[in-house]
């Protein structure tokens, strides 16, 4: 299953970019609809291998679930996810400096079912894909409009 979203958003490449990877904020606020992030591992952000713990509601019930940082381009490329008996999933964060003050940003979902469960749960979420889908629309735009307001706050 694939999930991808595209938008540019009006703040510097570079400024874009550090808000994304903010790991203590992710500790602390969560993302979107994901709760706080909690550190299971020595390893610390923004060094690759760092794992949290972290959930989300889904069909009336919280779904726990870890993420691991696979991946840190620095201004480039962000790229979290879970390696289990259950499931593989990568989610890629990608910027791109459009102008000094746009950045191109794409978000690709891939998760491939390594289980019968966690095949029929990718088969209840595909059945869901406009209602995710629109939540994330929502959760990047948000995500968006946050940073344009600090860019402008902080210029």
């Amino acid at each position: 299953m694939e999930l991808s979203y595209k938008s540019t958003i009006n703040v510097p490449h570079k400024f874009a970019f550090e808000r994304a990877t903010n790991f203590e904020k992710f500790e602390i606020e969560g993302f979107g609809k994901l709760a706080p992030f909690e550190p299971v591992s020595d390893i610390r952000a923004p060094e690759i291998g760092a794992r949290w713990k972290t959930s989300s509601e889904f069909q009336g019930r919280p779904r726990r679930f870890s993420l691991q940082l696979f991946q840190l381009e620095p201004s480039q490329k962000m790229v979290l996810g879970n390696k289990s008996e259950k499931y593989d999933v990568e989610a890629h964060f990608d910027f791109e400096d459009i102008a000094p003050e746009e950045t191109g940003f794409s978000f690709l979902l891939v998760a491939k079912a390594q289980s019968i469960t966690a095949r029929l749960i990718l088969q209840t979420i595909q059945l869901a894909r406009g209602r995710i889908e629109s939540s994330m629309k929502a959760d990047f735009e948000t995500m968006a409009q946050k940073m344009e307001a600090a860019y402008r706050t902080e210029s």
